[in-house]
């Protein structure tokens, strides 16, 4: 295994002339109090065992000599009329049912986006894993006479005195990571959105779209966005009377199927160190994710939950509860602080309760898991995941 003091394994004039990582990091400074293993190179966690992925975004620098793929140009020009730079616009491929991806080659690097559960499909309720999906890309690629992403090499660096993985691969910058619950009905399903509106996740904002079928967290961010929807409403959207897509609408709403979806972005990935495809570790994204969608299965919070605030925050969570607008309640001074020590229970009162949520609370929603109905339309490789139709 190679090893090099520099981030950037395309640079290596001065690679130690030792090739030991023990060299770079000796055992006697990794040794922890408990006498463990010192540090040593773990391979990242290819299997994937919690949901799907959707939309993928990669990119590769290959070298020069590719065939360059795009759909037009942008230049770029200064105010004496020389081209400052050039940017290939993505080409978009098409795809049946109404699908697409984008594909960009300069010459030398290949860039790939698009949700590649969906593509070439009526639907995605039930997709692809991480792998399945670059087995997938990697394919449509060939078919564009491009070279396919690839783990790379590895190498390792000392960035500030730790040890850290390079690899010479393709580069992951964006992630959709997704998984299906079911609410046992409609009627619940609903019930548990409205539920969801009142929610605080990771103290990223909340918002609620379309009638109440669409709650999400974070919008906006740079590095991370997730949300949870009704799967059937929007299988309807875009049935356009097609009887499949509308059957698969109408069992969606049978079992209530919700579906909580998170966007990784490249910011994210990179701190995760899951930004390289040779060390995608999925592992640490289902971490994550597993963590992310605790604001499902959160219990509602009951009085006594909260006895031990001072009777003011307490006060104020029960006119949040009645409905009551907290703003117009409260000096800003008094409803900011009250607001963070009410946050960690779950509870923002920068968000109107919904009363009607508050209603049922004999209501117990239980979430499950969601197996594919027998006249579901799988793709040869998630018959052989999921077991059905032979």
């Amino acid at each position: 295994m190679l090893v090099t003091p520099h981030f950037s394994p395309e640079n290596r004039k001065n690679t130690p002339e030792s090739d030991s990582v023990d060299d770079l990091f000796p055992r006697s400074k990794k040794i922890d109090a408990a006498n463990s293993l010192t540090w040593y190179p773990v391979p990242p966690t290819k299997t994937q065992l919690v949901g799907f992925c959707d939309w993928i975004s990669i990119y590769q620098r290959h070298g020069s000599g590719l065939p360059v793929l795009c759909d037009g140009a942008f230049m770029r020009i200064d105010k004496h009329g020389e081209t400052v730079n050039t940017t290939l616009k993505k080409l978009r491929v098409e795809g049946s049912h109404e699908t697409a991806i984008f594909i960009r080659c300069d010459g030398e690097t290949v860039w790939f986006e698009g949700n590649v559960s969906k593509f070439g499909r009526q639907d995605n309720v039930f997709g692809y894993s991480f792998r399945q999906c670059i087995l997938r890309i990697n394919a449509l690629l060939s078919e564009h006479g491009l070279p396919p992403f690839t783990d790379g090499e590895r190498f390792i660096t000392n960035f500030k005195g730790e040890p850290r993985s390079v690899w010479t691969g393709a580069i992951v910058t964006r992630v959709d990571l997704t998984q299906n619950f079911s609410t046992g009905s409609k009627e619940n399903a609903y019930y548990f959105m409205r539920y969801l509106a009142g929610q605080q996740a990771s103290r990223l904002k909340t918002g609620t779209h379309g009638e109440g079928e669409t709650v999400d967290w974070g919008r906006g961010s740079r590095r991370i966005y997730s949300k949870a929807y009704l799967k059937g409403p929007e299988l309807r959207k875009h049935s356009q009377g097609e009887d499949y897509l509308g059957h698969l609408a109408d069992w969606c709403d049978s079992v209530g199927l919700v579906r909580f979806e998170t966007t990784y972005k490249a910011t994210k990935l990179h701190d995760m160190g899951c930004h390289y495809l040779g060390g995608f570790d999925m592992k640490q994204l289902e971490l994550d994710f597993e963590q992310r969608k605790e604001v499902l299965t959160r219990q509602s919070v009951e009085v006594e939950d909260l006895t031990a605030l001072p009777k003011a925050i307490l006060g104020t969570y029960r006119m949040w509860q009645s409905g009551d607008d907290i703003s117009s309640k409260l000096k800003k001074s008094q409803f900011y602080l009250h607001r963070k020590a009410l946050l960690p229970f779950g509870v923002d009162i920068a968000i109107k309760s919904n009363v009607t949520q508050l209603k049922p609370r004999t209501r117990v929603i239980m979430l499950g898991p969601v197996t594919p109905p027998d006249f579901y339309e799988l793709p040869t490789i998630e018959r052989k995941r999921y077991g059905t139709h032979g």
